[in-house]
């Protein structure tokens, strides 16, 4: 792949191949569209929310709109972000689940056949049920718990089954976007800590692996050029809970007057009511053996994440 070139941008060679990406106006989607623009000529990016200039109208539901962007387009790479990850809205909204992680999934990777597209397809650590006590790797057979694990689950199989060059990558807990797509655990930490409060609570009964969108994205790149199809785990090295990143988080923005709290997952179990495995924790195996593993220890991607993109959080550079 890499002489086959088109063009430069920046003194960078890019590459002519044409990729489409599912799903890109979210968290990874904010981190995977620059790093993989860099590399490549002709970027399509999708989402049903057009929220970014860059971004095009597809609802990965209509099976029909997929046929003519496959037809008009031919993508030479597939990188299917788009997924229904709300856990609640999945548990209670399984048709939609369903429609969107695991049936759009089947189409997209049949038409990725067709067309002789390399597929990849991510998915999650919550297609296991926790109970291991170690690290789960690829060989681990998944037993998904909750419907948003299983429509994932199914996703992956019907990419497998029905694609002969595709990669099912399995992330952590992500963290990226900045302040305009961070919405998950770190963004809710940061937000309390700037309306001082002085008591935040952090589940630490549930474990998991978090895992940078910025060095997700350089290592699904540089497995994508390994041409070595199959199942892989991608996240950042290391494992702990909520309440080890929370944990972390005061330690980075040096934030001392704060008490934090550990507590059992049952304490928002009002707005998560859905059960999630006790332990989502993954190594990346099958990087290791192919030496493809670039992925960092997640401390070191979370500090440089918070200092890159949250700088008014950290207390000496306040005050510097």
């Amino acid at each position: 792949m890499l002489n086959n070139v088109k063009g430069q941008k920046g003194g960078i060679i890019m590459k002519s191949e044409k990729v489409l990406i599912t799903g890109c106006g979210g968290m990874l989607g904010s981190a995977v569209y620059p790093y993989f623009t860099k590399l490549y000529d002709d970027v399509l990016a999708t989402d049903k929310d057009v929220n970014e200039k860059w971004l095009f109208k597809l609802d990965v539901r209509d099976h029909a709109h997929l046929d003519s962007i496959f037809k008009e387009f031919r993508p030479d790479l597939v990188l299917h972000l788009a997924a229904e990850t709300d856990l609640e809205y999945c548990e209670t909204h399984p048709e939609i689940a369903e429609a969107t992680n695991s049936v759009a999934t089947r189409k997209i990777a049949k038409l990725s056949e067709e067309y002789g597209t390399t597929l990849v397809y991510i998915s999650t650590a919550g297609v296991f049920d926790g109970t291991k006590s170690d690290f789960y790797v690829e060989t681990d057979k998944p037993n998904p718990i909750m419907v948003y694990g299983q429509t994932k689950y199914d996703g992956e199989l019907h990419v497998l089954n029905n694609c002969s060059k595709a990669f099912v990558v399995r992330a952590g807990w992500m963290m990226g976007g900045g302040e305009a797509k961070e919405k998950k655990f770190i963004y809710k930490m940061l937000k309390q800590i700037g309306e001082n409060k002085k008591e935040l609570f952090a589940v630490n009964d549930l474990w998991g692996t978090p895992t940078c969108a910025y060095n997700f994205a350089q290592n699904l790149h540089a497995l994508v050029e390994t041409k070595q199809y199959g199942t892989y785990h991608m996240v950042c090295a290391g494992g702990g809970t909520r309440y080890d990143v929370a944990r972390e988080i005061l330690s980075i923005c040096e934030i001392d007057d704060v008490e934090l709290t550990p507590v059992s997952s049952d304490f928002f179990k009002e707005e998560y009511f859905v059960v999630r495995p006790p332990s989502e924790r993954l190594a990346n195996a099958g990087l290791d053996r192919i030496g493809c593993n670039l992925m960092r220890p997640w401390q070191d991607a979370l500090r440089d994440y918070i200092e890159t993109h949250f700088p008014s959080y950290v207390r000496s550079r306040i005050q510097a």
